[in-house]
């Protein structure tokens, strides 16, 4: 400090390997010093974060001069680090924190028990990038989940996704069993959403589109890679496996293997050279970094492949468009000799894109949107994706990607809202036509149901918006109170997820058959919310021994208590929890058993994104056990005479299932169009078909004037029926499905 050529020049300390330490040598010598420093090889959680925070408050630079893992540069720029030094080579997920640091960082979470820690950054290209990251001798495995709040988004290409959960792999103890495990994910969305890799292709060069291929087709170790024709007759040497690497492989996993199909060999950087026009060869698997690769997207389905050693890309040499044309290892330059497609085996590797798909549609629905088109003509088509906008001069956002028909249902809208559609055809080789023309349309917001799961064997809704569910753990079912199947919680560790957007409503009606199998207080029979201070849930049993139903939007709960009657063990009841602006209400089996008028609380306050059938927005809560059947949702608060009615409607269909003359009623097709075709012989009685919709409204009466009837359908709503037929003798129920 008394050295004048040192004026310029920070002082740095104490730099300890232990962080526990660090602050304690820091403030011996503070009066000396301009940087405060510490390592992380041993130490508590909370004195690293301290470190940084004591040192930037005192004036100081903060610094960790050895980072072995982005999530010591992550904790410590959340708490004021300043400088940091990588031990050992910067590689991916490390040179990407590092650029996307000087961007917005959007979000930041840790896990001090677990010395885990992981953040989402806006980088200064206006990329979205996830990080994520554990000490390197000091981590136990821990899950992240992140939150795309305000759209469906795209991890990794898979999507679209409102949440993703990453697990990052951690050890036994200290230095026990520890990867010192990193990665980071690329979130897109708009027009151009990268596709996910993981599977079997053929590479091919965006210059030349020409495959990669072993010269010769050789089987020898060392064997040259060059760029060829695509061959039909032998694929396997321009047939590539490309994997991700085991999150366990060590350091950073955010890299891919690439093995022929021929020979079972790996794309190898020769030699291990840090050179440019280093050469590709091939060499038996050995999982080295020199084996391994960054695939980086590049835009318009291709990619550049990174070399994990070297940091450098494959290109073909020369930007050469001829047979034989060698492939090596560049620095990157971004140009189209280094881009790469991952097309599909069974495809026709070019750059012809399919024809922009006509007559495309758009029709609104009761809580969704419906569109169609024409199906295109070509051989190789691989689908349709889905473009949707909310003003028609800016960019649309992948909402579909390869739909394979010729329509596609979009339940991720508001009421009151228009929204703005195209789509584009896209072929096997991810070459995408022109836009169609934009449409609009919005939904009608009409009073209906806008769910019904009967699961019977599977979690789809049947209802118009289509709004399908997802089970967590292994699919059960098990007989339901109509003897038909009803799904099966084991109250360990499976559940029901339901689309983010089944709840956003200014008022609600929720309806199911439940058979409670008892256990522990608070389990959920359902819990729509965002985490834990924006939820609406039902309980079977609170500490208090009553059914209860609350709701919170961040300030105070209001719930409401039920008889204990309203749920039994090991008896099937059907509840009703319907939400408006007279009130609360909780009914069993149609009746009335308590309610709440003065509330003031909307689900669509807060639009709850995580919905659950069987669990809990908190951890700690135990998972619902028994069985769920017959689970509806309306958009409106459901009249208390409709209510009453929704029991006797599975009630009825029973009995007349179970009758004999069930037997000899015939009803076709199933699910119908436009049409109904129905069987029954009226053996000169006067009989009546009467269809009902699940709310028990008479939709359509028609009497019987031959055994064979068609009824037109097409004035009716997709969704489920119930078709009705009786005379003075005897009456029959079946449950029938119209999709138009």
């Amino acid at each position: 400090k008394e050295n004048p050529d040192f004026d310029d020049v920070r002082i740095s300390g104490g730099n300890t390997l232990n962080n526990d330490k660090a602050l304690e040598w820091y403030e011996f010598l503070m009066e000396y010093l301009d940087e405060g420093n510490t390592h992380q090889l041993a130490g508590e959680f909370d004195t690293y974060a301290e470190f940084f925070t004591k040192v930037r408050a005192n004036g100081h630079h903060a610094s960790n001069d050895e980072l072995h893992n982005v999530m010591e540069a992550m904790v410590g720029v959340e708490y004021g680090m300043q400088t940091g030094i990588w031990w050992g080579t910067a590689e991916y997920t490390r040179g990407e924190f590092v650029k996307a640091s000087s961007g917005e960082r959007l979000g930041y979470a840790e896990h001090r028990p677990n010395w885990t820690a992981a953040s989402v950054y806006r980088t200064t290209d206006g990329r979205i990038q996830a990080f994520g990251g554990t000490s390197e001798r000091q981590a136990t495995t821990t899950s992240y989940r992140y939150i795309s709040q305000d759209r469906p988004v795209y991890y990794n290409g898979y999507g679209p996704l409102r949440d993703f959960t990453l697990e990052l792999p951690g050890g036994t103890g200290y230095q026990e069993g520890q990867t010192n495990a990193e990665t980071v994910i690329n979130v897109t969305y708009g027009e151009d959403v990268q596709p996910v890799v993981d599977g079997k292709y053929m590479l091919m060069n965006r210059n030349s589109t020409r495959v990669m291929e072993i010269y010769g087709g050789s089987k020898d170790a060392g064997a040259n890679v060059v760029q060829y024709n695509q061959r039909r007759n032998s694929l396997a040497y321009q047939c590539w496996n490309v994997k991700p690497v085991d999150s366990r492989i060590g350091n950073d996993f955010a890299y891919f293997s690439i093995r022929s199909e021929h020979n079972n060999m790996s794309l190898d950087l020769l030699d291990w050279s840090l050179e440019n026009e280093a050469n590709i060869i091939m060499w038996n698997h050995a999982g080295g970094g020199n084996q391994q690769w960054a695939i980086e997207y590049a835009g318009e389905g291709f990619f550049y492949i990174i070399n994990r050693h070297s940091g450098k890309c494959i290109e073909v040499a020369g930007s050469s468009t001829a047979s034989n044309a060698n492939v090596r290892m560049n620095e990157k330059t971004g140009a189209p000799n280094q881009q790469w497609r991952f097309i599909p085996v069974d495809a026709t590797a070019n750059l012809n894109a399919p024809a922009s798909p006509v007559n495309f549609t758009a029709k609104g629905q009761n809580a969704s949107v419906l569109l169609k088109w024409d199906l295109g003509t070509e051989t190789e088509l691989a689908g349709y994706n889905v473009y949707r906008g909310e003003n028609p001069g800016e960019e649309f956002n992948t909402i579909a990607r390869g739909v394979s028909g010729n329509s596609f249902v979009d339940n991720n809208v508001d009421a009151g809202v228009t929204y703005y559609y195209k789509i584009a055809a896209v072929s096997k080789a991810l070459n995408r036509s022109e836009f169609s023309e934009v449409i609009s349309s919005e939904v009608t917001g009409a009073k209906g149901m806008t769910a019904l799961l009967q699961l019977d064997e599977n979690l789809n809704d049947i209802s118009e918006n289509l709004n399908h569910a997802a089970f967590y753990g292994t699919p059960a079912f098990e007989e339901s109170v109509d003897k038909s199947m009803a799904v099966v919680l084991d109250g360990e560790n499976n559940f029901i997820q339901l689309p983010h957007n089944i709840a956003n409503h200014k008022e609600i009606t929720i309806a199911m058959w439940v058979y409670w199998g008892g256990g522990s207080n608070w389990q959920r029979v359902f819990d729509f919310g965002n985490g834990e201070s924006q939820y609406m849930f039902l309980t079977a049993r609170n500490n208090s021994n009553r059914v209860r139903f609350a709701i919170k939007n961040g300030g105070d709960e209001v719930y409401l208590d039920a008889p204990m009657a309203t749920i039994m063990r090991n008896v099937w009841s059907h509840v009703t929890v319907s939400i408006g602006e007279s009130g609360i209400r909780i009914y069993k089996d149609g009746e009335l058993m308590a309610e709440k008028t003065d509330v003031s609380i909307s689900p669509a306050d807060f639009k709850p994104l995580f919905n659950y059938i069987g669990r809990s927005q908190f951890n700690a809560d135990p998972m619902f056990k028994g069985r769920i059947d017959d689970f509806r949702v309306y958009n409106y608060e459901l009249p208390a005479e409709e209510i009453a009615m929704l029991p006797e409607q599975i009630v009825n269909s029973i009995e007349g299932t179970q009758s004999d003359a069930s037997e000899k009623l015939a009803v076709w097709p199933v699910p119908a169009n436009d049409v109904l075709n129905i069987s029954y012989p009226l053996n000169g009685l006067s009989t009546v078909v009467t269809i009902t919709d699940m709310n028990g409204r008479e939709v359509m009466r028609k009497a019987m004037e031959e055994s064979e009837e068609t009824v037109n359908v097409s004035a009716l709503n997709a969704g489920m029926y119930i078709l009705h037929i009786s005379n003075k003798e005897e009456s029959v129920y079946r449950k029938i499905m119209i999709r138009h």
